[in-house]
């Protein structure tokens, strides 16, 4: 008569999910900065609605505009508190405000879902490299908007704050010209792989 005994394993051995350590690395890292993006996006979306607030409402003298920026607290003597401005004034600086950040809560909302989809693993597909592309041109897009409030205001007469030429904004139109490419660059690249696919 035999006896069998069955040793139950010191350790368990951990799933095998077909990913290497490099893509868990990815994976999580970009879960860390999908979060960090999101918070980004909802800091920016609040400081954008504080602004608006604040521009139409304020009447105090601690939010100050002059030829060279706008200013809290203190002002050079050329500046002008912001409540002093009459209505259509701010009206007009209100919109500049929505067009100054908007790209940049498209940007970070683009970011968070670029980083989001690596997260789930979809690094090389065809919505990453399409959330690729848009981060290129709302980058683009931050970098104009400058400029383009700049001929508006000037055009209308409502320019305070003639500041607007940075070297950031070339700098930024660069980069997002870049990413433009390399996502149209992704895409190709995704469309091979595709055609090869349903090839074999």
């Amino acid at each position: 008569m035999a006896t069998v005994v069955k040793f139950r394993p010191i350790v368990d051995a951990a799933p095998d999910t077909g990913e290497t350590a490099a893509q868990r690395r990815v994976r999580l890292g970009s879960r860390g900065l999908s979060v960090l993006f999101t918070l980004l996006l909802g800091v920016s979306a609040a400081i954008l609605v504080t602004a608006l607030i604040t521009m139409l409402f304020y009447k105090g003298e601690l939010v100050r505009i002059g030829p060279d920026n706008c200013y809290i607290g203190e002002g050079p003597p050329n500046s002008v508190a912001f409540g002093s401005l009459p209505l259509p004034h701010r009206l007009v600086y209100c919109v500049v405000a929505i067009v100054r950040a908007t790209p940049i809560i498209m940007l970070f909302a683009s970011l968070r879902t670029l980083f989001g989809l690596y997260a789930k693993g979809q690094v090389f597909s065809r919505a990453a490299a399409e959330s690729f592309g848009r981060i290129g041109g709302w980058l683009c897009a931050y970098a104009l908007s400058p400029f383009v409030c700049h001929l508006a205001l000037s055009a209308t007469g409502y320019e305070i704050d003639k500041n607007w030429a940075h070297m950031a904004s070339v700098q930024a139109f660069v980069l997002g010209l870049l990413v433009l490419v390399i996502g149209q660059v992704m895409r190709v690249g995704r469309e091979i792989e595709e055609d090869r696919e349903a090839f074999v």
